[in-house]
């Protein structure tokens, strides 16, 4: 992603990958600027007030599968019947994370086993950095990553 929401320029990189390997659907993020996180781990909700990487993937019938990654490896994730009608969050399921920062920057990567998550028919890969939006699909009106 090279402009924000509302197309500025990031003036740092971001760049992230979404893809299925070996049964297991990997997700990579990283940010070419300090990390904004609390020292968290494991299943955590509200990931989204600081630093994160998310997606979305969404079905066919609009239902949808949210997740979320913070610069400590922390993640969150939920299903949702339509927009923001959350269904249950899921904090039983087999993910892994790793993540590393520095000075210059944060990386962090997310794998669920593809059994586990919603059958997604696209997906939208979204971030929060510094207080600032970022989002790989259409970026209309005020943010909100929860319209594909």
């Amino acid at each position: 992603m090279k402009t924000d929401w509302y197309g500025e320029r990031t003036g740092f990189p971001v760049e992230w990958s979404l893809e299925v390997a070996d049964g297991r659907l990997e997700f990579a993020f990283a940010c070419g600027q300090p990390a904004a996180c609390d020292e968290v781990s494991g299943f955590v909700e509200g990931l989204w007030n600081r630093d994160v990487g998310e997606f979305f993937l969404i079905a066919a019938d609009g239902r949808y599968q949210e997740f979320n990654l913070s610069p400590t490896g922390a993640w969150w994730s939920a299903r949702f019947r339509g927009y923001r009608d959350q269904e249950c969050s899921l904090p039983g399921l087999s993910v892994t994370t790793s993540a590393a920062r520095s000075r210059s920057g944060w990386k962090a990567t997310l794998s669920v086993p593809v059994s586990e998550v919603l059958p997604w028919e696209r997906y939208q890969v979204t971030a929060i950095l510094g207080g600032r939006y970022f989002s790989s699909g259409e970026c209309v009106g005020e943010p909100d990553f929860h319209r594909f």
